[in-house]
């Protein structure tokens, strides 16, 4: 069908344009000033109030309502030639509402124009001269639309429309020969002005509360005495005013209006204490509250006043006259937002109450906003300061504890039984290791409750803090879990927990990855609480077409009862009042969760058989499409292990590790010689069996516990691989990656099925057959290797008791991002780096000394930032010249007088690019554990953050990850 519409044109409205344009002349010009003046004997006299004793003699009622007006008999009293006008019975009411309803009708030339249609209307349905339609002010009569006569301004007292308003409503007033009536024979519109007959019709509307009153009039005149307009065109008449009224109405409802309204001029605005129950005004004294009414108050009395003693003249604006208030809360505590005007023609209404009361509340939400800014702030101060000053202790409590238990520990050779005749003794030199403990376990049960409660102290800040949406893959989420998760195994020896992670897809996800961790530690740390030495499978799906992510967390602990399922979610609410932690866990999931769109539920649970959570996040963005993990490049690889029969647990990590294994493309078999990898159970075949069960040319694998290692790997076979947890996607691949390399190793393979996954030749290759990297700029080596058996450049300083024989320790996975493939080379590092110690905390400043001289590390100390700048400058420039080895290792403090950790770390850092030094690697050591202190830290050079208290085994990995030769006694 062929188009029939205009290339380019199409509708655009404007909100105030009209639909249909009055087709009459131009208007003319509003008159500015009064006149004609035909009675100047009484034009600066105020009219007289309405007189209801007498005004049903001077204005009967009509026998018929169509008839003209009656002709009454002239009282004696009257001396004046004509019956000036009286002020209407309400007039205040009368004024207020011609004040409010027509503001602003004399500046809009729409509805002026149909005002002239409907003026045209009128004279043409009576066949008079003239025709007018006007409004009557407390002063002047003003003509807005006419035929046959000019628009003005006219004096109010002198004019026939004045009469005309006071008339009851419905009626006309009607006068056919006003030289027969001796009310207006001589008046100055018949005298001089040349009227003979005039009907007016007012127009008339009703307040809320019932009551008429006439705005104006709408009225036809004539020259000549007239007959008497028949039913018909008093009733036209009528309804023509009628229709001006309600054009008057429509007119406060349009778009024109409400500009009017938001051009009003600027008002008084003031913000006043709430003092003695009132409102004061500037110059008239107070006004009690008690006066107001919804917010408003009129000046009645004032009003009143002029009304009836000064409405001849212009109404004044030296007092206020109205008030609109609304409470509000400011900086002088509770108060009132106060509107003041001095116009006696500006009426407000509950447009203006309700914009008032809006203000008032922004102004009560910002003041509240200001408080809880001011709040928030003091109360980062107060915790940073808390954190700081109990943190710091702590940190002094348990890192001399845990340096007094290694001097303090029995030097008995590992794997030996004292005598018999000894045991009693043994018992005794245990003892203080049992104290010691004690100490250690309530230390870091107390931190835990300490780092719980700040943080649900910190929701607000938390909550109100910008999101950082990414993309992000289940590797990284595994990452930020497992980090986390290691350094608690490793600080904490009373859990044993194995974790495993499983992933049905790896979709990529926009997500906060910081909150998402923060959100999902807490269920996997009240797992470990709860099954310390059992088993914990963290399971995350991707739902792409439902858009939701969705993580288990399951566990073979002591369960909950069902009493118990709404409890845990309570704060400070624990199933078991002995375990460790202040019952926060769960609330902060929650809470954490809906930050994120998510929900935490207890999907299952049954005492002694373990519990299932699931944290479910909605509204999750996936990208596409699925993320396909590199094929392990084991095609020679004969992919059959040796599986005994499964452990009788459903959740177990022999079972998820089997269960692992099946899923990449391993079958099992339960005869050892069809297989070259034999998978062994910890506990039922390392720990409590018979660890020598391994044919020659096999390769034993077991997964233990990550606390378990140091107790255990060393009684192993060497023909037994051992690796460590927690055990993610990632981790588990590599050490597929690694029984492949051991087979190669031990030469069982064919020479003509070459192992793809071995390093090429032009890499370098460890001892262990793994891959080492170049560590690029800047780089934090966590993601690299560290054989952990690696031997320092010189032997310890102390005497070593006498050593066992030395057997394979478990073997570190790398776990590989796509990021750090390539050839990567590990710089060399001293075995014993120099370090510089900086704390303004003379305790925490002794631990970190004693922790030096128990690892043979020399040492610098520092009180404030200052003194370290100074100190490494000067230090380093010794270097340079040979004289000192250089400073390669800093513990820096945050909180520090003078100069904190942050300015100190820039400082060094722009050293050692001016003076082109070596970059010292930066461990920040503080009570501070903000996500601004964090990111202050990263941004100023730092490679390490630990929060304390630091455990003495956290600063070994954290030394041994820089400086690989570096030996942990």
């Amino acid at each position: 069908m062929t188009s029939t519409r205009r290339p380019g044109v199409s509708f655009f409205p404007r909100a105030d344009a009209a639909v249909l344009s009055s087709q009459h002349e131009s208007l003319p010009a509003r008159e500015q000033t009064v006149g004609p003046i035909y009675d100047p004997r009484n034009f600066d006299k105020p009219l007289e109030p309405w007189p209801f004793a007498s005004g049903e003699t001077l204005y009967p009622p009509k026998s018929d309502q169509f008839a003209p007006s009656s002709i009454p008999e002239k009282p004696p009293y009257l001396t004046d030639p004509y019956l000036r006008a009286f002020l209407a019975r309400n007039e205040r009411l009368r004024l207020s509402m011609l004040w409010y309803y027509t503001r602003g009708i004399l500046d809009e030339p729409e509805f002026r124009a149909g005002l002239q249609e409907k003026v045209q209307l009128a004279q043409e349905s009576t066949g008079w001269e003239f025709a007018i339609v006007g409004i009557l002010d407390i002063n002047f009569y003003i003509r807005i639309a006419t035929v046959g006569v000019p628009v003005s301004i006219l004096p109010r007292g002198e004019t026939l429309c004045a009469h005309t308003v006071t008339q009851p409503p419905g009626s006309i007033f009607l006068l056919p020969n006003m030289l027969e009536d001796w009310r207006y024979q001589k008046s100055p519109y018949a005298e001089s002005g040349g009227l003979q007959a005039y009907a007016g019709a007012p127009l008339r509307l009703q307040s809320s509360d019932g009551d008429c009153v006439g705005l104006g009039s709408l009225c036809v005149a004539s020259g000549t005495s007239q007959e008497p307009l028949t039913k018909i065109q008093q009733q036209t008449l009528a309804r023509l005013a009628d229709w001006v009224s309600a054009d008057i109405v429509q007119f406060l409802k349009s778009p024109f209006s409400k500009y009017l309204r938001l051009s009003t001029p600027r008002l008084p605005i003031t913000l006043q204490p709430s003092r003695d129950a009132q409102i004061d005004i500037e110059g008239q004294g107070s006004v009690p509250l008690s006066d107001f009414e919804n917010g408003l108050w009129e000046d009645i009395d004032y009003i009143d006043d002029f009304i009836a003693k000064s409405n001849q003249r212009e109404p004044p604006s030296t007092k206020v006259v109205r008030i609109l208030t609304s409470p509000c809360e400011s900086i002088s505590g509770p108060s009132f937002l106060v509107i003041s005007s001095r116009d006696f023609r500006l009426i407000f209404d509950d447009i203006d109450l309700w914009f008032v009361q809006l203000c008032a509340a922004m102004i009560s939400q910002l003041w509240h906003k200001l408080l809880l800014e001011e709040a928030l702030v003091a109360k980062e101060k107060f915790l940073r300061g808390f954190s700081h000053q109990l943190r710091t202790p702590i940190h002094g409590i348990l890192g001399s504890v845990e340096l007094l238990a290694e001097v303090l520990k029995p030097k008995l050779p590992s794997g030996t039984t004292p005598p018999p005749s000894d045991a009693e003794e043994n018992i005794r030199a245990a003892e203080p290791s049992l104290y010691l403990d004690t100490i250690k376990i309530a230390g870091r049960d107390l931190i835990s409750i300490v780092n719980s409660m700040i943080t649900l102290n910190r929701w607000a800040d938390i909550a109100m803090a910008d999101r950082c949406y990414s993309m992000h893959t289940v590797h990284d989420l595994e990452t930020e879990l497992g980090d986390e998760i290691h350094k608690m195994l490793v600080e904490d020896p009373r859990y044993r927990s194995s974790i495993f992670f499983e992933s049905t897809n790896d979709v990529p996800f926009k997500i906060d990855i910081g909150l998402l961790r923060d959100c999902l530690l807490p269920l996997v740390i009240n797992a470990i609480q709860n099954t310390q030495d059992g088993m914990i499978k963290v399971k995350i799906t991707a739902h792409t077409d439902a858009k939701e992510l969705v993580v288990d967390i399951e566990d073979n602990g002591r369960g909950i009862s069902p009493d118990d399922y709404q409890r845990i979610f309570e704060p400070y609410e624990k199933v078991d009042t002995h375990s460790g932690g202040a019952g926060l866990g769960l609330t902060l999931a929650s809470k954490f969760a809906t930050l994120l769109h998510g929900s935490i539920t207890l999907e299952s649970s049954s005492i002694g058989r373990g519990s299932l959570f699931r944290a479910t996040f909605r509204k999750v963005e996936f990208s596409q499409p699925e993320i396909v993990s590199p094929p392990l490049k084991l095609q020679s690889f004969p992919l059959q292990v040796y599986v005994k029969e499964p452990s009788s647990e459903d959740l177990s990590l022999h079972n998820c590790f089997s269960d692992f294994l099946a899923r990449n493309g391993f079958t099992r078999s339960n005869q050892k010689e069809d297989c070259y990898v034999i998978l062994l159970d910890y506990f039922a075949d390392v720990k409590h069996g018979d660890k020598s069960q391994i044919p020659p040319g096999k390769a034993g694998v077991c997964l233990i516990p990550t606390t378990e290692k140091e107790s255990y790997f060393e009684q192993a076979s060497n023909d037994i691989l051992f690796f460590t947890g927690p055990f993610s996607t990632s981790k588990l691949r590599s050490a597929i990656e690694e029984i492949n390399r051991r087979l190669e190793n031990l030469g069982t393979l064919p020479e003509d099925q070459p192992l793809t996954s071995a390093p090429p030749s032009n890499q370098p290759q460890s001892e262990e057959g793994l891959v080492e990297k170049e560590l690029p700029a800047h780089t934090k080596p966590s993601e690299i290797p560290i054989p952990e058996s690696a031997e320092p450049a010189a032997p310890e300083p102390e005497p070593a008791p006498v050593a066992p024989e030395v057997l394979p320790s478990p073997i570190p996975i790398a776990e590989t991002r796509e990021a750090d493939l390539g050839s990567i080379l590990i710089p060399t590092r001293a075995p014993k780096p120099t370090t510089l110690l900086v704390d303004d905390n003379a305790i925490n400043l002794r631990i970190m000394q004693m922790y030096c001289t128990k690892r043979g590390l020399p040492y610098l100390c520092a009180k404030d930032g200052r003194e370290a700048v100074e100190a490494y400058s000067k230090h380093q420039v010794d270097a340079a010249e040979g004289k000192v080895s250089p400073i390669e290792l800093i513990f820096m403090d945050l909180q520090m007088p003078v100069c904190d950790g942050i300015e100190a770390t820039q400082t060094i850092r722009q050293l050692e690019k001016e003076k082109q030094w070596a970059e010292s690697t930066v461990f920040i050591v503080t009570g501070q554990d903000s996500p601004a202190d964090r990111a202050a830290a990263d941004g100023a050079g730092a490679h390490e953050y630990y929060v304390k208290p630091v455990s003495v085994a956290t600063l070994d990995l954290g030394v041994v990850r820089y400086f690989p030769a570096f030996k942990a006694k």
